[in-house]
């Protein structure tokens, strides 16, 4: 990761890639997902708290990428990330804040551990 970057967690990496760019926002309930229009998801990277956020799955093919802090390679959510091809960080430990509207970069080069950082100076919406 370069260097305006401020690391702020790891997780599972369920694909290998390279890094995935995109602006963060939180998804806490199924509330969260029914008020989007789809259009506002572009480049987007959603951030989630349990591993079977299965909620997620009428919009998992319109995000960038996905961060949850829990679940397992075997969890719901990995099974339909894996499906749709979307990016995913599971089991995230998060040491520090990210916040909707972050800009938020994953290095995903890694086939076992992601890490997950906050573009430096970021404003927090």
């Amino acid at each position: 990761m370069s260097g305006d970057l401020n690391e702020v967690g790891t997780g599972v990496n369920l694909f290998t890639a390279d890094e995935v760019r995109g602006t963060a926002r939180w998804f806490n309930d199924t509330s969260d997902v029914l008020s989007i229009d789809d259009d506002d998801l572009d480049g987007t990277i959603a951030f989630v708290s349990k591993g079977g956020m299965t909620f997620l799955s009428p919009i998992l093919p319109d995000l960038k990428a996905i961060v949850c802090t829990a679940g397992s390679r075997e969890s719901h959510l990995a099974i339909l990330s894996r499906e749709s091809d979307v990016p995913c960080v599971l089991a995230a430990e998060l040491a520090g804040t990210v916040s909707d509207g972050d800009t938020v970069v994953l290095d995903l080069s890694d086939g076992e551990t992601a890490r997950i950082a906050v573009a430096a100076g970021a404003v927090t919406a």
